[in-house]
């Protein structure tokens, strides 16, 4: 009877760890990865990846009534860059829509609603969130949007952008949650 009891008690133990190491691999094969050591922990635990564009192609949709209002867009695409901006690694898609004019006297930004696509070797990264620009020429100096999602090795990542613009290259630092 407690030979028994044991065989079932070790039976248990060797399930529960099973699953454990299973679990684990599942966590780790969805997790983003990059072959480039792009991605550097810091010493909250995240995961970080940083790209950048230096030259990009822009277009503002200005519809009536002519000037800032409701519903202007700006559309950009652009080559992306690796950290240190010397390799070519995806591209950027993006679309800025004014959804609150700076059409008052007090107020000094327009308000805008952006939507990312950072396309990757190995999948895209979605990022979205609200700005206040002076104008739809131009990003804003820096703004931290969130991300919305991925597919392929990004699928499931959270966490955040941190967007950063120095004359002609924007810097983009995704910052993952684990």
């Amino acid at each position: 009877m407690v030979f028994g009891r044991r065989v079932s008690v070790l039976v248990a133990l060797v399930v529960v760890a099973a699953l454990g190491i299973g679990l684990w691999g599942a966590v780790g094969f969805a997790s983003p990865k990059d072959k480039d050591n792009a991605h550097h922990n810091n010493d909250k635990g995240l995961r970080t990846l940083t790209v950048l564009t230096k030259t990009r192609e822009a277009k503002v949709i200005d519809l009536d009534p002519q000037g800032a209002s409701q519903g202007d867009m700006r559309v950009l695409n652009a080559p992306l860059y690796n950290a240190t901006g010397k390799k070519k690694v995806g591209r950027l898609d993006l679309f800025t829509v004014l959804t609150d004019p700076a059409d008052v006297s007090s107020e000094k930004a327009n308000m805008v609603e952006s939507t990312y696509t950072y396309t990757l070797p190995g999948g895209e990264i979605s990022a979205q969130g609200v700005a206040a620009l002076a104008t739809l020429t131009e990003p804003a100096p820096s703004q931290v949007d969130a991300i919305s999602g991925g597919t392929g090795k990004y699928a499931g990542v959270r966490g955040e952008v941190r967007i950063k613009t120095r004359g002609k290259k924007v810097t983009s630092t995704f910052h993952f949650i684990d």
